[in-house]
């Protein structure tokens, strides 16, 4: 999921414009919520990677959204293939969001 984001992120910020996203995230006790995010021009995102993390977190119904609101602002650099190779999973390679 944090690829797709910050791709978006970016796009907006390229475009500048904004737009408000709704992602799955852990809150307190590790119970699945949501937060949303605002994006854009002035956006300041990072993601990392967590060695002890619970497993794969994401929604791949969030992702391929993001990657479609993406390619709508610019159509030709959605991949980005050789940047945030340490991120991973693009949508065709996500399964089932997380349940938790």
């Amino acid at each position: 999921m944090s690829k797709a984001v910050l791709r978006y992120a970016r796009a907006l910020a390229d475009a500048h414009t904004s737009d408000v996203v709704t992602i799955p995230i852990l809150g307190e006790g590790g119970a699945v919520t949501t937060a949303h995010v605002l994006l854009g021009p002035a956006s300041q995102l990072f993601s990392t990677h967590v060695a002890d993390s619970i497993g794969e977190f994401t929604d791949a119904a969030l992702v391929a959204d993001l990657e479609e609101r993406t390619r709508r602002i610019e159509p030709s650099t959605v991949a980005w293939p050789d940047e945030m190779t340490d991120i991973g999973l693009d949508a065709e390679e996500l399964q089932e969001p997380y349940a938790g």
